[in-house]
């Protein structure tokens, strides 16, 4: 196995562990990804206890530390006194935050869009091909919260879920259609100082994501991707995922006027304001694909500038 493939295998399975791993407890196939993971700065160490050590000999019992001749040994209760070897003494846990870094940047996930954490070792990551993507640290734990993670406002049914392989057996759709799930150290590889998608040729990737446009919420789509502008266009405009949130939550306050930050906190983007998310960049001038979202906000959102609020016509 190449070295880059032992590194994503053991951040996987410090990720799945959570928490920090004594350094003996690696497999020796992928002691050598540990030094390519340190050298990435993926792992961080933990805090060494100069009072207490496993013991060197067996590895399976904790005792008390003490000096001999200079040199440090631990009191195991089966082996005796016995050398602290330093070195097993190592311990290390994958840094959440820089995976979840890495991935966003694997799957170009602008960096406007927030990161949520929905539950312990369960998190919203950004949106990928119109659908949200959630990393967890094992499969039961999107399995076992799928009520709370599945059927709230977000993340919509259609998600990318993201988590290492189970280390024992499980179902080969757990998640019942309910989601696609992607195995970490499959999906994605070391490349350079971080992480590249690979599988893009294969149909489940590839597959396109074609929600129903048909006007549900008012000139919205049921997923708030689709707006219906007649004046406009006889077809209806699509929405980016963000630009959706947006009005998705305009339409939930029902008229009420709320004020930005509410705005862009319930839609879960980390914009102060919402024309950021809307905004023509001078190359994309006189392009309907991005004329039609400003317009339906210039048309469809009401601004008391005094006032800092925002709400739906």
């Amino acid at each position: 196995m190449p070295a880059n493939k032992k590194a994503m295998a053991l951040a996987s399975l410090l990720l799945t562990r959570g928490g920090y791993s004594y350094e003996r407890s690696i497999p020796k196939a992928q002691v050598m990804g540990l030094k390519i993971l340190s050298e990435l700065k993926a792992v961080v160490p933990g805090p060494f206890d100069s009072r207490y050590a496993n013991c060197s000999f067996c590895g399976l019992h904790r005792g008390p530390v003490f000096r001999c001749d200079g040199e440090m040994h631990v009191q195991c209760p089966d082996c005796g006194p016995y050398k602290v070897d330093l070195s097993e003494q190592r311990n290390w846990a994958i840094d959440t935050e820089w995976m979840i870094r890495k991935i966003r940047a694997a799957l170009n996930i602008p960096a406007h869009i927030s990161i949520e954490k929905l539950h312990d070792g369960v998190w919203q990551i950004g949106v990928y091909k119109k659908r949200a993507v959630l990393l967890a640290q094992r499969i039961e734990l999107v399995v076992v919260n799928a009520l709370h993670l599945f059927h709230g406002k977000t993340p919509r049914p259609d998600s990318w879920v993201i988590t290492p392989k189970p280390l024992g057996r499980t179902s080969s759709d757990p998640l019942s259609g309910t989601a696609t799930w992607w195995h970490l150290e499959e999906r994605f590889a070391i490349h350079g100082n971080g992480l590249r998608l690979v599988g893009e040729e294969s149909d489940e990737l590839d597959l396109p994501v074609e929600p129903k446009s048909d006007a549900v919420h008012g000139p919205f789509s049921e997923t708030f991707e689709w707006v219906h502008l007649p004046e406009w266009s006889s077809n209806p405009v699509r929405l980016t995922a963000a630009q959706a949130a947006v009005f998705a939550v305009l339409w939930w306050y029902r008229g009420e006027p709320q004020s930005a930050e509410t705005i862009m906190s319930k839609a879960h983007l980390s914009s102060d304001k919402l024309i950021d998310v809307f905004k023509v960049k001078t190359a994309n001038k006189g392009d309907p694909m991005y004329e039609g979202p400003m317009h339906a906000y210039e048309t469809l959102v009401v601004r008391n500038r005094r006032l800092g609020l925002y709400s739906l016509h």
